[in-house]
């Protein structure tokens, strides 16, 4: 059985096959001149127009700079060819006239190509870890459904009072570590109140005051929840 290679393998073989690096920027020109006419609002010709070989320049050094570890490279790329119209603009204008991309490739160096990259994927990964905020928060209220929960009832319960907030911390905590108290938090869906007052000595009233949110904190420590883990601050 055939694979079909996929887009982000063919762009770390392009990283050292110029052959592969060619054919990837001929067959993605498209591509590249629908992001830059979205930019510009008019319609580019190849041959003519001095923003699509920036444009393929752009896409290249896409290539170069890609990390397949970090996501989808087209987005990355759009990032990257986004950049380096911004820059080319900046040139024109500072000018009073169209340059010529001659000029422009002069007045470049690979530092500037350095800091255009970092730049762009300093941005793509802004907007990678917002989408796995998002996803996250999504599957984290998805989560809270199955207790019974409403994510905007956390608000509402949060203690007022941070050393009330620590000590439900510390209450979570101790179910997370105790695999009784979260065997049974798990298996009956409900905070093994009187069990948590036989370990701490908390008074079972302040427990139940506390129930939804020393378990929205379980759901947390025990998921693969990496950004609410840092919002929580465990101390």
């Amino acid at each position: 059985m055939f694979f079909k290679s996929s887009l982000e393998d063919r762009v770390e073989k392009a990283k050292t096959n110029s052959d592969e690096m060619n054919n990837l920027i001929e067959e993605y020109k498209p591509f590249i001149a629908s992001t830059i006419q979205k930019r510009t609002g008019r319609f580019l010709k190849y041959g003519y127009d001095d923003e699509l070989t920036i444009g393929m320049l752009a896409f290249k050094e896409s290539i170069e700079s890609f990390d397949k570890s970090k996501g989808k490279f087209l987005n990355f790329a759009k990032h990257v060819i986004n950049l380096r119209m911004i820059d080319y603009y900046r040139k024109t204008k500072r000018e009073g006239n169209v340059v010529s991309l001659e000029v422009i490739n002069q007045q470049d160096d690979e530092s500037t190509i350095d800091i255009g990259a970092a730049k762009a994927i300093e941005e793509y990964e802004k907007e990678r870890e917002n989408e796995a905020r998002k996803l996250e928060i999504f599957q984290y209220k998805k989560e809270l459904n199955d207790w019974q929960i409403e994510f905007s009832d956390l608000v509402k319960v949060s203690p007022k009072q941070e050393k009330l907030r620590n000590l439900y911390k510390d209450v979570a905590k101790l179910i997370i570590e105790n695999r009784e108290l979260l065997d049974i938090l798990i298996s009956r869906k409900r905070l093994p109140i009187k069990e948590i007052e036989n370990h701490t000595g908390i008074h079972r009233k302040k427990l139940e005051r506390g129930r939804i949110y020393i378990i929205s904190l379980v759901i947390v420590m025990k998921g693969d929840y990496n950004y609410l883990k840092e919002y929580v601050n465990w101390r």
